[in-house]
């Protein structure tokens, strides 16, 4: 049987489940932060991040490559 591929519009990831759908089975520990519906700031996290100082380095290493232009937010190729 043939793996079924889904096709996503360019403007695709103005949805958040888009987002984390196209997510799924890429990474081994994740973040996820964001607001709810409600408009408050939520997030969650995987279990190996163990602690507040694992998930505050993930946070301040991707906030590096933000701000020196390691990381653009567009997808690899």
């Amino acid at each position: 049987m043939a793996d079924v591929v889904k096709f996503y519009p360019k403007d695709a990831a103005t949805d958040p489940d888009n987002v984390l759908e196209q997510a799924i089975g890429g990474f081994s520990e994740v973040l996820i932060i964001g607001w709810d519906k409600d408009g408050n700031l939520d997030a969650r996290a995987t279990l190996g991040l163990k602690d507040g100082g694992d998930v505050l380095w993930l946070m301040e290493a991707f906030k590096h490559n933000l701000m020196t232009g390691a990381y653009t937010g567009e997808p690899e190729k």
